[in-house]
């Protein structure tokens, strides 16, 4: 999924469900996503992801890094502690099979493990885990039959081509962009004949009602979703990306007459942090604990520790 998706429905979804802090869950959600090797903080100077930040009386925070977009991703502890546990959620599903082999690892969209995540983060009332945790279940639809791990199973061509030799068999990377775009059809012919051809929008909706009708069960507000499946119909049936966040604007105005808050995905590194020359360091360690990078990524850790234990016996 992208930013439609992970922000913009996401926020719309907790804000028709009155979750508490909608934008908080929204902006953790996508923020998944930004959180990776390098940032852009104030006035665009480029942040390399720092491994520890020192304090200043001693000691280092070490920050958890939730997404991976470089060469870097060929790093087995790339994929163990970034991909699978934020990414490629093992679905433990031993129903699809590719070249007549099964995978415990391949991501299952909602699946037990997913359902479980999701649920703890629910029960937590924190809105960051909750929006980590929604991120990794909507990604249980869109990264379905894939792992996150470097591995054949993940190559989806079974002739010559360029991206093969290109890019590591990690994830959709051989698919390229195209299992995350609401709009695209796409073929993977790692699958039976007749299961070949992915239109995402099927995906995605099926993905939103689920997100939309557990939200609405645990906090008891909301529309029933019959109430609002069209709306979100017309939203993943968009022409591209800016139409749906158009769609998505309308809809949420509609519903509660309030805009969507615009999303910016430095203003949390900024809040928190300052470059001093080549290091990092806290902008403020007495209220460093006060705000959402360090709140999300306490949350993100938490999160690494539950998959991990999902996951101790694969």
């Amino acid at each position: 999924m992208e930013r439609d998706f992970h922000y913009n429905i996401i926020y719309s979804i907790a804000r028709l469900t009155q979750c508490n802090e909608p934008e908080i869950i929204a902006h953790a959600s996508q923020f998944a996503d930004d959180n990776s090797e390098r940032w852009f903080g104030e006035e665009g100077a480029e942040i390399p992801f720092p491994e520890k930040i020192p304090y200043s009386t001693g000691g280092h925070y070490c920050p958890i890094m939730t997404q991976s977009m470089s060469p870097l991703s060929v790093d087995p502890y790339i994929q163990k502690f970034v991909y699978v546990p934020f990414h490629f959620l093992p679905g433990n599903d031993m129903t699809i099979s590719v070249k007549g082999k099964t995978n415990p690892l391949s991501t299952t969209p909602n699946s037990q493990n997913a359902q479980n995540l999701l649920m703890k983060a629910l029960q937590s009332n924190d809105p960051y885990r909750l929006g980590i945790a929604l991120h990794t279940f909507a990604d249980t639809w869109s990264h379905q039959n894939f792992t996150g791990i470097q591995e054949d199973w993940n190559s989806v061509y079974p002739w010559y081509n360029v991206k093969k030799y290109l890019v590591p068999n990690i994830g959709h990377a051989e698919a390229g962009h195209s299992p995350d775009v609401i709009s695209e059809i796409w073929t993977d012919h790692r699958l039976d004949v007749g299961m070949r051809q992915i239109e995402n929008k099927t995906r995605a909706i099926d993905a939103v009602k689920e997100i939309y009708s557990t939200l609405r069960t645990y906090t008891g507000k909301g529309p029933a979703w019959n109430d609002v499946k069209k709306g979100y119909t017309d939203i993943n049936s968009a022409v591209d990306f800016d139409a749906r966040i158009d769609a998505i604007s309308n809809f949420v105005q509609n519903q509660v007459k309030e805009a969507v808050p615009a999303y910016d995905n430095n203003t949390w590194i900024n809040d928190a942090l300052q470059k001093n020359g080549a290091s990092i360091e806290f902008k403020n360690e007495i209220t460093l604990k006060g705000t959402h990078w360090y709140k999300f990524n306490q949350a993100a850790k938490k999160q690494l520790t539950i998959v991990l234990g999902m996951i101790e016996n694969l």
